[in-house]
């Protein structure tokens, strides 16, 4: 008899421990957010406060470096509008803006492999140059920092200091 009570508490206790679920993490789609962007080269660092604003595809950047403020806008079909916060009545449409595109990928979140069960370490994307290396919050289980290397090296670093979602369901 106390054999069986003994296998049926074992029994029960491996199937509640299999039932528990593990948080569920979010790579955002639809976002707005703060960050402070660093960009590293052999003799410098430059750190920028980056708020975005992205949604369905189109990005809205304000980079403030300290000295001056640029407002970026980035719609599909590679059309970015610019404009300064020391000129804000003039603003310049540029038709082909390469710098933007590298900008939108660095912030892009879909790149990233979403279909795991469980909240990894950190989420890795390797084109063959760069490899981006996002990391999560523990507490908010959302993107807390994206390192970008270039042959190894760190050239970027993006700290995410506030991130609020919109409309978009929990990773399953």
């Amino acid at each position: 008899m106390k054999l069986k009570i003994l296998c049926l508490i074992l029994i029960l206790s491996t199937l509640c421990g299999c039932s528990v679920k593990a948080d569920p993490f979010v790579i955002p789609v639809n976002y707005t957010g703060e960050a402070l962007m660093k960009v590293y080269t052999d003799k410098s660092e430059n750190a920028y406060k980056v708020n975005i604003i992205c949604r369905d595809g189109n990005y809205s950047f304000r980079a403030d470096s300290g000295t001056q403020s640029w407002n970026i806008a980035y719609l599909s079909g590679s059309r970015c509008v610019l404009n300064n916060d020391k000129f804000p009545e003039d603003s310049v449409v540029i038709e082909n803006f390469q710098l933007t595109d590298s900008l939108v990928y660095d912030f892009d979140l879909s790149k990233f492999d979403s279909s795991l069960d469980i909240m990894p370490e950190e989420l890795v994307y390797f084109e063959g140059t760069y490899k981006h290396v996002l990391n999560f919050s523990k507490e908010s289980l959302l993107p807390e920092t994206i390192f970008i290397y270039k042959n190894d090296k760190l050239v970027k670093t993006i700290q995410y200091e506030k991130i609020n979602i919109e409309e978009q369901l929990p990773h399953k």
